[in-house]
C-alpha cells in the first residue's frame, strides 16, 4: 500500500478498501462491524499494515471513526472487536515514534481514552465473558506502553484491587485454567516495562496484583513466552540501579512463595532460556542487598535474613545444578548463613561444602538458631571451603 507515489490504481484500490472498512465499522449490524474490525486488524498486521495506518491517519488525523464505532457498540455486543482494533492501532510499529505526526496523534487519542473512557473499559473488565475481559486488558496494555505519562494516567484511574482476581492462577488439582491470566500478567508487567522510577514505586504498592502474577508464574496458565517476558522485565527494569526502587519495596515482590516458584522454574529439566532467566533473577534477588533480602551493614540495609534462610533450606542443592549454584552464591556473599544449615544436609551438598573442626561451639550456635530463630549465628570454629 502506498500513500504518496507508486501505482495510482493500486492506491485507489487501497483507499476504496479503507472507506469500505470504516463504513462497516459504523454499522449497527454486529456481523458487519465485527467482520470489518477483524479484517482491519488483519490488514494492519500484514506486510502493508504501516502503509494502511499512514493512509488512515492522512484521511482522519483524529481517528474519529474508531470513537464513533465505540459509541455505537457501547452497551451492545461486539465492543471487544473495537477494543482489539484500537489496541492494534496503538501498538503498531508505525506509530511508535513520538516525534512523528502519527505517534503524536496516537498519544493524543490514547490520552483521550484514559481521561474519558476508563469507566467503559473497566465495565468490560467486570463482565463475565473472558473475550471481553481480554480485549479490555489488551487495550489497556497498549495504552500503558505508549509511555510514562499515559501509564501514570491509567495507574491513577485504575481499580487494581478489583483487577487482581483476573490474575488468579491454576493450582494443582484446581480444575481448568484461567482464560484471562495471560492478558492480566502482560498488563501488570507493562507498567514495569515502562520503567520510570516514580511510576514503578507507585504501581509496586499494588502488592496483591503482583503477588498473584509472580506466585503463579510458570504454572499451567503461563506459556514459556509469558514467563520469559516477566523474568526479562524484572531483570532489566526492576533489579537494576536505574529503577531507583527502595530495597524494602523490591523485597515485597519476592515473598517466600514467589521465591519458591522461581526456584521451581529454574529446576525444570530442559527448561532452556526460561530456567536460566529464573536462576539469574534469583541470584540477583538473593545476593544483591539492593533487592531487600541480603543485608549490608556498610549501607545500613537490614535485609530479610529470615526469609532468605527459609528459602535456602528449600533449595534442592544435591539434585538441581542451578539450586546448588544459587546456594553457593548466597553463602559466598554471607558465609555465616551456612552455619544455620543442617550440617548433615550440607555434607551431602554434592561434596561442594566441607566442614572442618566442628565442635560444641558450633552445636550451641545451631541450637540457638533453631530454638530462638536467631539469624546472626556466631561464627563456628570450622573452615567452610568452597571448591
Amino acid at each position: 500500500m502506498v500513500v504518496n507515489g507508486g501505482n495510482s490504481n493500486l492506491e485507489v484500490l487501497h483507499e476504496a478498501k479503507l472507506r469500505e472498512l470504516l463504513h462497516k465499522l459504523s454499522s449497527e449490524e454486529i456481523k458487519l462491524c465485527s467482520d470489518a474490525a477483524k479484517e482491519f486488524v488483519k490488514l494492519l498486521k500484514g506486510e502493508t499494515g504501516g502503509d494502511l495506518l499512514r493512509l488512515y491517519f492522512h484521511k482522519s488525523p483524529e481517528l474519529s471513526e474508531l470513537l464513533d464505532a465505540w459509541r455505537i457498540r457501547h452497551g451492545k455486543q461486539g465492543l471487544h472487536h473495537i477494543f482489539s482494533l484500537i489496541q492494534t492501532v496503538l501498538s503498531h510499529p508505525e506509530g511508535k515514534g513520538r516525534s512523528t505526526d502519527i505517534g503524536t496523534a496516537l498519544d493524543r487519542f490514547c490520552l483521550l481514552l484514559s481521561q474519558g473512557k476508563m469507566n467503559e473499559i473497566c465495565k468490560e473488565l467486570n463482565s463475565r465473558e473472558s473475550k471481553q475481559q481480554n480485549a479490555a486488558l489488551g487495550l489497556l496494555t497498549s495504552m500503558v506502553r505508549r509511555g510514562p505519562r499515559l501509564a501514570s494516567e491509567i495507574a491513577g484511574e485504575f481499580d487494581f484491587k478489583g483487577f487482581a482476581r483476573l490474575a488468579e492462577y491454576k493450582t494443582r488439582g484446581g480444575g481448568g485454567g484461567n482464560a484471562t491470566r495471560r492478558a492480566c500478567v502482560v498488563f501488570a508487567v507493562s507498567f514495569l516495562e515502562v520503567g520510570k522510577p516514580r511510576l514503578l514505586s507507585d504501581v509496586l504498592q499494588q502488592k496483591e496484583m503482583y503477588s498473584k502474577v509472580l506466585r503463579g508464574l510458570g504454572r499451567g496458565d503461563d506459556d514459556d513466552d509469558t514467563v520469559a517476558y516477566v523474568l526479562s522485565t524484572l531483570n532489566e527494569k526492576i533489579l537494576v540501579e536505574e529503577s531507583m526502587i527502595l530495597p524494602s519495596l523490591r523485597s515485597v515482590l519476592f515473598g517466600i512463595a514467589t521465591l519458591e516458584q522461581l526456584a521451581s522454574i529454574s529446576a525444570r529439566e530442559d527448561g532452556g532460556t526460561v530456567s536460566e532467566l529464573a536462576h539469574d533473577v534469583l541470584v540477583k534477588v538473593c545476593t544483591d542487598p539492593s533487592n531487600g533480602l541480603m543485608p549490608d551493614e556498610t549501607r545500613k540495609l537490614t535485609g530479610n535474613l529470615e526469609r532468605l534462610l527459609m528459602f535456602m533450606k528449600k533449595l534442592r542443592a544435591t539434585e538441581i545444578v542451578y539450586h546448588r549454584d544459587l546456594l553457593l552464591a548466597i553463602v559466598r556473599g554471607r558465609p555465616s548463613l551456612a552455619s544455620a544449615l543442617n550440617p548433615a544436609t550440607t555434607l551431602r551438598f554434592h561434596q561442594r561444602l566441607y566442614f572442618v573442626g566442628m565442635n560444641c561451639h558450633w552445636k550451641r550456635a545451631f541450637q540457638q538458631h533453631r530454638d530462638n530463630h536467631y539469624l546472626e549465628v556466631p561464627s563456628p570454629t570450622y573452615l567452610l571451603l568452597l571448591v
